[in-house]
């Protein structure tokens, strides 16, 4: 594997990372200071994987990402404008801390894909 698609797949593999602690990890790692002779000002500017030679500053970025955060925070608080009563979100807790304790059946999206389809044929 060459340099550059190295880097490419550790840039896809951190994108796709929705753990704060493990991004501040990195955040920390790629903080610290470096023997390989890049300083931190080169890496000022991030490119627009969009293929639109946009660029965006360090600052724009941590605006953006500060907006996703906000906003995927609302979504939490009011999962697709569903309003759902408190006793109803306590239900949900619920399942989702017995669904991370591994005490029920949790499926990937391929495999509800499947059973629908296995439904549908019926």
């Amino acid at each position: 594997m060459d340099l550059k698609t190295l880097k490419l797949e550790l840039l896809e593999r951190i994108a796709l990372i929705d753990d704060e602690v493990r991004l501040l990890t990195i955040k920390r790692m790629l903080d610290a200071p470096r023997n390989y002779g890049i300083p931190n000002e080169q890496m000022t500017i991030v490119n627009d994987p969009s293929g639109t030679d946009r660029t965006y500053t360090w600052q724009e970025v941590q605006r953006l990402i500060e907006e996703d955060r906000a906003q995927q925070a609302a979504m939490r608080h009011d999962p697709g404008g569903l309003d759902l009563t408190d006793d109803e979100l306590a239900v949900l807790d619920a399942r989702r801390e017995r669904h991370l304790k591994g005490e029920s059946r949790s499926y990937t999206w391929d495999q509800v894909e499947a059973i629908l389809k296995n439904d549908l044929q019926r």
